[in-house]
């Protein structure tokens, strides 16, 4: 009896060693937007710690996956009915339509900026047309903007240290720009500072 415990106490203390592992895949893979990977990698990691030394590889594995990787891993639903694929209509062109960008909380709360030819710049840099207070809370130097592709506007988070959501707290990917619309809503860094794309 006193042996099987030793071995159960043992067992949970390599676990417990591979989890702290793990944690490195599990937030990387947050901050990535690779959450499926990232917990994966930490399941991995947990179990691989039974074999000590395997949980060392197995996370360094998972991070070079979330860094490598374009997508994310699906964990798969159980009595999940598929949804059919329906095709995407395709977006209706805006350029030439007077947008607007409106603040509507954090320190630039009831401005209004119009979406121009040229796009929109949002951070603490002069050459911005968002322009926050240098040292502003959330807001890179150069955080995120705003441009056209094909007539639709396009929000891009700039590789801002804080980070660029679309209002449902969906983070942006760097260089990887969301397509947005009238009532489209996003922050910079913090949701109280939160702006909503309207139309005249």
């Amino acid at each position: 009896m006193v042996v099987i415990l030793y071995v159960i106490v043992g067992a949970a203390v390599l676990m417990l060693f591979g989890a702290l592992f793990g944690l490195l895949p599990l937030l990387l893979g947050r901050y990535f937007n690779r959450p499926g990977l990232g917990k994966l990698g930490m399941l991995c990691c947990i179990f691989s710690g039974l074999v000590p030394g395997l949980e060392v590889p197995v996370a360094i594995g998972f991070v070079l996956a979330i860094f490598i990787k374009k997508t994310d891993f699906d964990w798969p639903q159980r009595n999940a009915a598929p949804t059919p694929v329906q095709p995407r209509p395709a977006p209706r062109p805006m350029q030439g339509t007077t947008l607007y960008v409106n603040a509507l909380s954090g320190p630039l709360r009831g401005q209004s900026y119009p979406v121009g030819q040229d796009g929109l710049l949002f951070g603490c840099d002069p050459s911005c047309a968002v322009r926050f207070q240098a040292g502003t809370p959330g807001v890179s130097h150069r955080h995120c903007c705003i441009r056209w592709q094909q007539g639709v506007p396009m929000l891009m988070d700039l590789n801002s240290t804080y980070g660029t959501f679309m209002g449902d707290g969906r983070k942006l990917p760097p260089s990887y720009p969301a397509q947005l619309a009238a009532g489209s809503r996003f922050y910079l860094g913090d949701p109280n500072c939160l702006f909503q794309i309207t139309l005249p």
